[in-house]
């Protein structure tokens, strides 16, 4: 899965990035807009529903990818890799928590 993982990650963040950063310099050229990224153009394509599922997915697969790489490396350990199951659901309980939390974050776009 990390593999995996690491894959759809790259995919996303080449769509975040060409989405976010590539696309409004257009505009930045053409002198529609000063800046490639202003606050009102941030907002209003997060109203739409397609860029707020990108950007949960990013976060979950980011999550995914950052602590299960953390649980490999704490598994290699040998205090930690007597305790796994701990390590395990301490690790999964970080990820729900800093979902929520950033969930909370983007869903304040959400209209």
């Amino acid at each position: 899965m990390q593999r995996i993982s690491g894959v759809v990650l790259l995919a996303l963040l080449a769509i975040h990035g060409w989405v976010n950063h590539f696309m409004p310099i257009g505009d930045v050229e053409v002198g529609l807009q000063d800046e490639p990224v202003i606050f009102d153009i941030v907002a209003r394509r997060l109203a739409q529903g397609g860029f707020v599922a990108l950007d949960f997915a990013l976060l979950a697969i980011v999550l995914y990818h950052g602590l299960n790489g953390i649980r490999g490396i704490l598994l290699e350990w040998g205090p930690a890799a007597r305790r796994a199951q701990t390590v395990t659901w301490s690790l999964w309980a970080i990820g729900a928590a800093t979902f929520a939390y950033a969930a909370w974050s983007l869903w304040v776009f959400i209209e």
